[in-house]
């Protein structure tokens, strides 16, 4: 992989959700995974703190959404341990204060499992994907699957992230940026914004998906990710590095899972 190194991914989920929202996307290229907990946190200081003190020297932080949120931290507060970074879904922006009593109150004492198959679920996945069943039991069991207060707790870690339009100009590691093209929980213009911010980012667009892109459109995920794993396996300073990469791919057109 990257500079000849063995480098693991961190796997970042995002809210209520576990390894299983990535799909086959990390099982790719040969990279060797590790699924990281993210439901205990309730600020991204002590997230990334917690993930500093157990990873490896060197890692790849694949974030989806939340876990994207933590990875741009990671790569900031450690740009010397990241060797790179894949965020999914994943939005740059600060939630505006007067957004946070409402979002509070959304979570506030609601089952994981309504919240997520009912409430959220309408946005969560590309329109021709509402009715998809087994789709839809496999988020609202990741959901079940957390502690309880997860969905405070994480959503206290959403709610105390900084904007990281001012400083991605720094982050200088290898970026891959996947965005579900009808993504309605982080539209696709404010993950362009994202790519666009970052001087080696890759943005690949993945058509018919919504946020839960890597679940809607494994195989088009999983043939990304992996075109970007092998375009840095050799010498990640290639003089055609992503800084002068086209910014987006054409939309995929993969089999639906």
């Amino acid at each position: 992989m990257f500079e000849g190194e063995s480098v693991p991914l961190l796997l970042l989920p995002g809210t209520l959700c576990d390894a299983r929202a990535f799909g086959g996307m990390a099982d790719v290229a040969g990279a060797r995974a590790l699924a990281v907990d993210l439901t205990g946190h309730s600020s991204v200081d002590a997230a990334v703190d917690a993930i500093l003190a157990a990873a490896p020297a060197r890692f790849v932080p694949v974030g989806f959404s939340l876990g994207g949120i933590v990875a741009l931290a990671l790569a900031r507060r450690a740009p010397e341990r990241v060797a790179a970074m894949a965020l999914v879904a994943t939005n740059g922006r600060d939630v505006p204060a007067g957004d946070h009593a409402a979002r509070r109150k959304a979570v506030r004492g609601r089952d994981p499992a309504g919240l997520v198959g009912e409430d959220l679920w309408p946005g969560y996945v590309h329109p021709d994907r509402t009715g998809d069943a087994g789709l839809r039991a496999l988020v609202v069991d990741m959901a079940r699957a957390c502690p309880p207060g997860t969905a405070e707790r994480q959503t206290e870690l959403a709610l105390s992230r900084l904007d990281s339009r001012p400083w991605l100009g720094d982050l200088t590691c290898p970026a891959l940026v996947v965005a579900g093209a009808d993504d309605a929980v982080t539209p696709l213009a404010i993950q362009r914004e994202l790519a666009d911010g970052l001087p080696r980012a890759r943005l690949s667009v993945v058509d018919r998906a919504g946020h839960f892109v890597m679940l809607e459109q494994p195989v088009a995920c999983r043939t990304i990710f992996a075109d970007w794993l092998q375009y840095h396996s050799t010498d990640p300073r290639r003089s055609d590095s992503p800084v002068a990469a086209p910014r987006s791919t054409p939309p995929h057109h993969p089999e639906a899972p």
